[in-house]
């Protein structure tokens, strides 16, 4: 059996990842293959992560097939590249070459490289659905088309995520529950909202969404995880020696509480956007325009 469904050979494996000794044998690899080529068949689905590799193993050229060749390689190779930093820790500590700091940055290549390469795959996917036919299928594809907002793109325009395709892919189904929970028991079914008339609750709720998801996922998501903005925005830089992973929890919780706290003011706006248009009216409630909250409605 092979060691890899994408690589034949190291020289094919330090294309994207110059740091690995060419002596290496890719056999001795294998531990650090096995995580990311079975994240990556979670992600893309078995038929489309199969399509690809047979098209790598069959050796003819079709433009697309081999971009996705290219990107897919590109993801596991960083992928592999962060496990196997990972597992060499002790006899790098043991000669004291780097700090924790440094490290943690290394670790962020890969990953941020790793994402880039995958939300390139996700895109090129999404392009041409009848070559990559299975992907349309996907629970993930099929999820994020019934959502509100259904592109990394358009969630940028409410919260900024370093435009990344794969980021959005994970934070689809965070979407999915607060739009359940939250959402549509104000707005009703989004589907009965008119683009024209309603193009002021319908930017609301997609505002509010996009800041109640990303509260969740701060909440969920491994520091590491987190798009390179809301890393750089939870670090110190002025003490970067000294940087804990218990600090930069707390920096991560303390931004998420902001979030939600300014998505749950959103949402209640969007309640009385929804009163006011179901009854032509608006009946505010005493406290709303209360000196003390800091809170004044504009109609």
């Amino acid at each position: 059996m092979a060691v890899t469904d994408l690589f034949t050979t190291t020289g094919d494996l330090r294309v994207y990842l110059p740091e690995i000794e060419a002596a290496k044998p890719l056999s001795a690899l294998e531990f650090a293959f096995r995580q990311p080529e079975g994240k990556m068949k979670n992600l893309l689905g078995d038929a489309t992560y199969n399509q690809i590799k047979a098209h790598y193993a069959g050796g003819t050229t079709v433009d697309i097939l081999d971009k996705a060749v290219r990107y897919l390689q590109g993801a596991l190779a960083n992928l592999v590249g962060d496990i196997f930093f990972v597992m060499d820790a002790a006899e790098r500590n043991a000669g004291k070459s780097l700090y924790k700091y440094q490290e943690d940055q290394q670790r962020a290549i890969y990953h941020d490289t790793a994402n880039a390469e995958i939300g390139q795959l996700l895109t090129l996917l999404d392009s041409d659905t009848d070559t990559f036919t299975d992907w349309a299928t996907t629970t993930l594809y099929t999820t994020r088309q019934a959502q509100i907002i259904k592109s990394h793109t358009e969630f940028g325009k409410y919260y900024f995520i370093d435009e990344s395709a794969y980021f959005f892919s994970r934070i689809v189904f965070l979407m999915k529950e607060v739009t359940d929970d939250k959402i549509t028991p104000i707005i009703g079914t989004y589907g009965d909202l008119d683009t024209e008339t309603d193009a002021v609750i319908i930017s609301q709720a997609k505002k509010t969404l996009a800041y109640l998801t990303m509260a969740m996922a701060l909440r969920r998501f491994d520091f590491i995880e987190l798009p390179k903005t809301i890393r750089n925005n939870s670090s110190d830089s002025k003490s970067k020696t000294f940087r804990t992973g218990n600090l930069e929890d707390r920096s991560v919780r303390r931004i998420a509480d902001e979030l939600e706290s300014k998505g749950l003011s959103y949402l209640g706006v969007l309640g009385l956007m929804m009163e006011k248009k179901s009854t032509g009216t608006l009946a505010e409630p005493d406290e709303i325009n209360d000196e003390d909250n800091a809170f004044y409605l504009q109609t």
